[in-house]
């Protein structure tokens, strides 16, 4: 077995723990072109404007307190991670929120929903929920060695705030993985990863009977639309409101969204290729080494060997 490298732990906070903060408000225009960036094969989709329209006719019904999810107490939420689906369900959610005209709120780190919220996106998992009311949630876990390997990639050119925060020498952390060779970038990756997320998910409460573990893995396989159902009867859903929540979980399916086939590569985008094992063609025997040591125990927790 290769030896695990000796690795000194990185002492700038360039590019780790951003701030927890709501994300910055921006303008209608600003929210089109980003949402047509992301969904810019949406419109050519004759289904897209049939859900629009379901959409619009259950919020005038749901404006006058007749949706059922709503006459349920409980506060609902999808947890996700970096590069594990929050672009997703964040449409998705967004999507619901309008349709059942429920007050929803996107959450960064371990910030909590304010007290008007019904739903919400936890972007990173980070929340406290002991501290939260009544609550039904999901869980979406990928496999590390996949969320760091398309993390390097996408942190290489993203215009997300953080990755150009500057440390204590005036370096970002987007700078320095474009310095690195690809070798050395991956292993700054792991080491954010590390720093970022290894304590959330060694503490991850896995019988917590009301949430819903699932594995975006799964969410990639034939077969998926029965665990789109499984998610939205865990959170409340029933009826109308079940089949429109699998129906927007089917329109908002990273092929449909991207307008690209599901696995090809684009180097450039949010959704840079969604393929599971990617691992495998790009992380070296000294990086598979140093996860191991690292984080051994949250891959076999959460059943990745």
């Amino acid at each position: 077995m290769t030896t695990p490298p000796v690795r000194k732990p990185v002492k700038t906070p360039a590019g780790f723990n951003p701030p927890a903060e709501p994300p910055k408000e921006v303008g209608p225009l600003q929210r089109a072109q980003t949402f047509w960036k992301k969904n810019r094969g949406l419109t050519g989709n004759p289904k897209f404007w049939n859900i629009a329209r379901r959409m619009l006719a259950m919020r005038a019904r749901t404006t006058f307190g007749k949706s059922k999810v709503l006459q349920k107490p409980d506060l609902i939420f999808v947890a996700t991670h970096h590069k594990a689906m929050t672009t997703y369900f964040h449409a998705v959610q967004k999507s619901l929120a309008f349709a059942l005209n429920i007050p929803f709120e996107r959450l960064q780190g371990g910030v909590l929903p304010s007290n008007r919220a019904r739903m919400f996106l936890s972007m990173q998992g980070k929340q406290d929920l002991s501290k939260l009311p009544k609550y039904r949630g999901v869980h979406v876990m990928r496999d590390p060695r996949d969320m760091i390997v398309s993390g390097y990639h996408y942190h290489k050119w993203t215009h997300e705030e953080w990755v150009h925060r500057l440390d204590d020498n005036g370096r970002s952390y987007q700078d320095k993985l474009n310095s690195l060779s690809k070798t050395e970038g991956l292993f700054l990756e792991i080491d954010h990863f590390i720093f970022y997320y290894r304590e959330t998910l060694e503490n991850w409460n896995m019988e917590d009977p009301d949430m819903l573990e699932v594995s975006y893995e799964s969410l990639m396989q034939p077969g998926k639309d029965g665990i789109y159902g499984d998610i939205f009867r865990h959170l409340g859903f029933v009826d109308e409101e079940l089949e429109l929540a699998v129906d927007l979980m089917r329109l908002f399916e990273a092929s449909s969204r991207s307008g690209k086939s599901s696995g090809a590569i684009s180097q450039k985008s949010h959704v840079r290729s969604g393929k599971s094992g990617q691992w495998e063609a790009e992380l070296e025997p000294e990086h598979l080494a140093y996860i191991e040591q690292e984080l051994g125990p949250v891959l076999r927790r959460f059943g990745y060997t």
